[in-house]
Protein backbone atom coordinates (compact mmCIF):
# COMPACT_ATOMS: atom_id res chain seq x y z
CA UNK A 1 0.00 0.00 0.00
CA UNK A 2 1.09 3.31 -0.83
CA UNK A 3 -1.37 5.79 0.42
CA UNK A 4 1.77 7.58 2.44
CA UNK A 5 3.71 7.38 -0.57
CA UNK A 6 6.22 10.97 -0.15
CA UNK A 7 5.54 11.60 3.31
CA UNK A 8 7.96 11.52 6.48
CA UNK A 9 6.91 10.81 9.90
CA UNK A 10 8.36 11.21 12.92
CA UNK A 11 6.98 8.72 15.51
CA UNK A 12 8.34 9.05 20.09
CA UNK A 13 7.85 6.59 21.86
CA UNK A 14 8.31 4.06 19.01
CA UNK A 15 10.12 1.65 20.56
CA UNK A 16 7.61 -0.63 21.88
CA UNK A 17 3.85 -0.81 21.88
CA UNK A 18 1.31 1.50 20.29
CA UNK A 19 4.10 3.55 19.21
CA UNK A 20 6.25 0.47 17.45
CA UNK A 21 2.73 -0.08 15.71
CA UNK A 22 1.97 3.11 14.38
CA UNK A 23 5.92 2.75 13.45
CA UNK A 24 5.48 0.08 11.53
CA UNK A 25 1.64 0.82 9.71
CA UNK A 26 2.82 4.45 8.64
CA UNK A 27 5.67 2.62 6.70
CA UNK A 28 3.30 0.28 5.58
CA UNK A 29 1.81 2.43 3.52
CA UNK A 30 4.85 4.04 2.22
CA UNK A 31 6.12 7.10 4.47
CA UNK A 32 9.56 6.86 5.63
CA UNK A 33 9.47 6.95 9.17
CA UNK A 34 11.85 8.42 11.66
CA UNK A 35 11.32 6.37 15.34
CA UNK A 36 12.66 8.12 18.62
CA UNK A 37 12.94 6.98 21.86
CA UNK A 38 15.57 6.51 24.87
CA UNK A 39 15.93 3.03 24.39
CA UNK A 40 18.22 2.51 21.54
CA UNK A 41 18.56 -1.33 21.31
CA UNK A 42 14.29 -1.19 20.65
CA UNK A 43 14.56 1.42 18.37
CA UNK A 44 16.87 -0.89 16.39
CA UNK A 45 14.76 -3.94 16.37
CA UNK A 46 11.35 -1.54 15.26
CA UNK A 47 13.79 -0.44 12.29
CA UNK A 48 15.19 -3.49 11.36
CA UNK A 49 11.60 -5.27 11.17
CA UNK A 50 10.40 -2.34 9.02
CA UNK A 51 13.30 -2.76 6.21
CA UNK A 52 12.97 -6.66 6.39
CA UNK A 53 9.36 -5.18 4.71
CA UNK A 54 10.90 -3.03 2.59
CA UNK A 55 9.76 -0.16 4.20
CA UNK A 56 11.93 3.30 4.91
CA UNK A 57 13.11 3.77 8.99
CA UNK A 58 15.55 5.23 10.79
CA UNK A 59 16.51 5.18 14.68
CA UNK A 60 17.04 8.21 16.76
CA UNK A 61 17.45 8.10 20.44
CA UNK A 62 16.13 10.95 22.11
CA UNK A 63 14.73 12.27 25.39
CA UNK A 64 11.51 13.77 23.80
CA UNK A 65 11.50 16.02 27.24
CA UNK A 66 15.23 17.78 26.37
CA UNK A 67 14.93 20.49 23.58
CA UNK A 68 18.10 20.40 22.18
CA UNK A 69 17.38 16.51 21.88
CA UNK A 70 14.09 17.16 20.22
CA UNK A 71 15.81 19.61 17.71
CA UNK A 72 18.32 16.83 16.96
CA UNK A 73 15.52 14.33 15.89
CA UNK A 74 13.78 17.03 13.58
CA UNK A 75 17.53 18.05 12.11
CA UNK A 76 18.25 14.28 11.61
CA UNK A 77 15.05 13.99 9.85
CA UNK A 78 15.88 16.41 7.81
CA UNK A 79 19.14 15.46 6.67
CA UNK A 80 18.18 11.46 6.27
CA UNK A 81 14.94 12.68 3.88
CA UNK A 82 13.80 15.87 4.18
CA UNK A 83 11.65 17.74 6.79
CA UNK A 84 8.59 16.19 8.35
CA UNK A 85 5.14 15.89 7.36
CA UNK A 86 3.62 13.76 9.85
CA UNK A 87 3.91 13.81 13.74
CA UNK A 88 3.06 11.31 15.81
CA UNK A 89 3.38 12.21 19.78
CA UNK A 90 3.02 9.01 21.47
CA UNK A 91 6.03 9.38 23.89
CA UNK A 92 4.41 9.06 27.58
CA UNK A 93 4.70 7.48 31.13
CA UNK A 94 1.91 6.54 33.39
CA UNK A 95 3.96 6.73 36.97
CA UNK A 96 3.98 7.83 39.42
CA UNK A 97 0.67 5.82 40.48
CA UNK A 98 0.47 7.03 43.99
CA UNK A 99 -1.73 9.12 46.17
CA UNK A 100 -0.45 12.60 45.54
CA UNK A 101 0.28 12.87 49.56
CA UNK A 102 3.07 10.03 49.09
CA UNK A 103 4.20 11.08 45.74
CA UNK A 104 7.83 11.58 44.64
CA UNK A 105 7.92 15.05 43.26
CA UNK A 106 10.56 14.67 40.50
CA UNK A 107 8.75 11.76 39.13
CA UNK A 108 5.28 13.53 39.08
CA UNK A 109 7.14 16.64 37.48
CA UNK A 110 8.88 14.38 34.90
CA UNK A 111 5.72 12.93 33.66
CA UNK A 112 4.42 16.11 32.71
CA UNK A 113 7.68 17.24 31.01
CA UNK A 114 7.39 14.09 29.33
CA UNK A 115 3.61 13.54 28.62
CA UNK A 116 3.11 17.42 28.03
CA UNK A 117 6.29 19.16 27.55
CA UNK A 118 7.62 16.21 24.70
CA UNK A 119 3.72 16.61 23.03
CA UNK A 120 5.05 20.68 22.61
CA UNK A 121 8.78 20.60 21.93
CA UNK A 122 7.96 18.18 19.64
CA UNK A 123 5.56 19.45 18.62
CA UNK A 124 7.11 23.38 18.08
CA UNK A 125 9.85 21.91 16.50
CA UNK A 126 8.41 20.94 13.39
CA UNK A 127 5.57 23.13 13.18
CA UNK A 128 7.03 25.99 11.66
CA UNK A 129 8.29 24.06 8.65
CA UNK A 130 4.90 22.20 8.37
CA UNK A 131 3.46 26.33 8.15
CA UNK A 132 5.94 27.44 5.75
CA UNK A 133 5.03 24.49 3.24
CA UNK A 134 1.03 24.86 4.12
CA UNK A 135 1.17 21.20 4.90
CA UNK A 136 1.33 18.66 7.95
CA UNK A 137 -0.76 16.47 10.33
CA UNK A 138 0.07 16.01 13.98
CA UNK A 139 -1.72 13.58 15.95
CA UNK A 140 -1.13 13.67 19.95
CA UNK A 141 -2.09 10.56 21.85
CA UNK A 142 -4.67 10.76 24.32
CA UNK A 143 -6.05 8.51 27.19
CA UNK A 144 -9.85 8.37 29.33
CA UNK A 145 -7.53 9.61 31.36
CA UNK A 146 -7.85 13.12 30.22
CA UNK A 147 -11.65 12.99 31.26
CA UNK A 148 -12.08 10.17 33.54
CA UNK A 149 -10.73 11.22 37.41
CA UNK A 150 -9.00 8.28 39.13
CA UNK A 151 -7.15 7.96 42.59
CA UNK A 152 -3.57 7.85 42.37
CA UNK A 153 -3.13 8.88 38.87
CA UNK A 154 -2.91 12.71 39.15
CA UNK A 155 0.26 13.74 37.53
CA UNK A 156 -0.97 11.07 34.20
CA UNK A 157 -4.92 12.02 34.27
CA UNK A 158 -3.26 16.09 34.51
CA UNK A 159 -1.15 15.59 31.49
CA UNK A 160 -3.61 13.80 29.45
CA UNK A 161 -5.95 16.39 29.73
CA UNK A 162 -3.61 18.99 29.32
CA UNK A 163 -2.75 17.55 25.86
CA UNK A 164 -6.59 17.82 24.78
CA UNK A 165 -6.39 21.43 25.56
CA UNK A 166 -3.44 22.03 23.96
CA UNK A 167 -4.33 20.45 20.73
CA UNK A 168 -7.99 21.93 20.70
CA UNK A 169 -5.94 25.34 21.49
CA UNK A 170 -3.66 24.36 18.71
CA UNK A 171 -6.18 23.22 16.24
CA UNK A 172 -7.29 26.87 16.31
CA UNK A 173 -3.83 28.78 15.47
CA UNK A 174 -4.03 26.34 12.57
CA UNK A 175 -7.44 26.95 10.79
CA UNK A 176 -6.95 27.48 7.06
CA UNK A 177 -3.33 26.59 7.18
CA UNK A 178 -3.37 23.13 5.52
CA UNK A 179 -1.47 21.85 8.90
CA UNK A 180 -3.83 19.90 11.05
CA UNK A 181 -3.94 18.79 14.90
CA UNK A 182 -6.13 15.86 16.64
CA UNK A 183 -5.64 13.95 19.95
CA UNK A 184 -6.89 10.23 19.46
CA UNK A 185 -7.30 7.89 22.72
CA UNK A 186 -6.31 4.12 21.57
CA UNK A 187 -8.27 2.36 24.45
CA UNK A 188 -7.46 -0.68 26.61
CA UNK A 189 -4.24 -1.88 24.48
CA UNK A 190 -1.89 -5.10 25.08
CA UNK A 191 1.66 -3.46 26.06
CA UNK A 192 3.78 -2.94 28.42
CA UNK A 193 2.11 0.34 30.01
CA UNK A 194 -1.00 -1.61 30.75
CA UNK A 195 1.13 -4.58 32.17
CA UNK A 196 2.82 -2.03 34.66
CA UNK A 197 -0.66 -0.57 35.89
CA UNK A 198 -2.12 -3.81 36.43
CA UNK A 199 1.10 -4.40 38.72
CA UNK A 200 0.08 -1.59 40.54
CA UNK A 201 -1.28 -2.21 43.95
CA UNK A 202 -5.12 -1.31 44.35
CA UNK A 203 -4.26 0.89 47.45
CA UNK A 204 -2.09 3.04 45.20
CA UNK A 205 -4.39 2.86 42.10
CA UNK A 206 -8.07 1.52 42.70
CA UNK A 207 -8.26 1.42 39.35
CA UNK A 208 -5.61 -1.45 38.92
CA UNK A 209 -8.65 -4.16 39.43
CA UNK A 210 -10.46 -3.07 36.77
CA UNK A 211 -7.25 -3.66 34.60
CA UNK A 212 -6.56 -6.76 35.44
CA UNK A 213 -10.26 -7.86 34.80
CA UNK A 214 -9.68 -6.23 31.13
CA UNK A 215 -6.71 -8.53 30.38
CA UNK A 216 -8.63 -11.53 32.38
CA UNK A 217 -11.95 -10.91 29.85
CA UNK A 218 -9.88 -10.24 26.41
CA UNK A 219 -10.69 -6.55 26.24
CA UNK A 220 -7.05 -5.59 25.16
CA UNK A 221 -5.90 -5.04 21.81
CA UNK A 222 -3.15 -5.13 19.81
CA UNK A 223 -1.75 -1.86 19.36
CA UNK A 224 -2.07 -2.24 15.67
CA UNK A 225 -5.82 -1.95 15.75
CA UNK A 226 -5.74 1.17 16.55
CA UNK A 227 -2.53 2.10 14.97
CA UNK A 228 -4.31 2.21 11.85
CA UNK A 229 -6.87 4.96 12.99
CA UNK A 230 -3.78 7.10 13.48
CA UNK A 231 -2.26 6.35 10.06
CA UNK A 232 -6.00 7.50 8.74
CA UNK A 233 -5.33 10.55 10.81
CA UNK A 234 -2.17 11.41 9.37
CA UNK A 235 -3.33 11.17 5.74
CA UNK A 236 -3.11 13.98 3.83
CA UNK A 237 -6.82 13.57 2.86
CA UNK A 238 -7.86 13.41 6.45
CA UNK A 239 -8.99 16.63 7.81
CA UNK A 240 -9.89 16.44 11.74
CA UNK A 241 -8.65 19.81 13.15
CA UNK A 242 -9.02 20.10 16.83
CA UNK A 243 -10.40 16.54 16.57
CA UNK A 244 -10.57 14.43 20.42
CA UNK A 245 -11.23 11.13 18.97
CA UNK A 246 -10.61 7.50 20.21
CA UNK A 247 -10.93 3.89 19.18
CA UNK A 248 -14.28 3.08 20.97
CA UNK A 249 -16.23 5.53 18.12
CA UNK A 250 -17.78 3.24 15.71
CA UNK A 251 -17.98 5.75 13.05
CA UNK A 252 -14.39 6.74 13.26
CA UNK A 253 -13.62 3.16 12.51
CA UNK A 254 -15.78 2.43 9.48
CA UNK A 255 -13.77 5.48 7.88
CA UNK A 256 -10.67 3.82 9.16
CA UNK A 257 -10.77 0.50 7.31
CA UNK A 258 -12.37 2.42 4.25
CA UNK A 259 -10.00 4.68 3.28
CA UNK A 260 -7.23 1.99 4.30
CA UNK A 261 -9.11 -0.17 2.40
Amino acid sequence: MTKLDGQVAIVTGGGRGLGRAVAETLASLGAAVVVASRNAPELDEVVLGIKRKGGRALAQTADIADERQVQELVLATERWVGPASILVNNAGMVDPMVPLARSNAALWLRNIAINVGGTYLATRAVLPGMLDRGQGRIVNISSGAATRPSAGWTAYSASKAAVVQLTRSLALELEHSGVTVCAFNPGYMDTEMQERIRRTPTADFPRSDEYRAAQREGKLKDPAVPARAIAYLAMPSTHRNGAVLEWSDESLRTEVEKALA
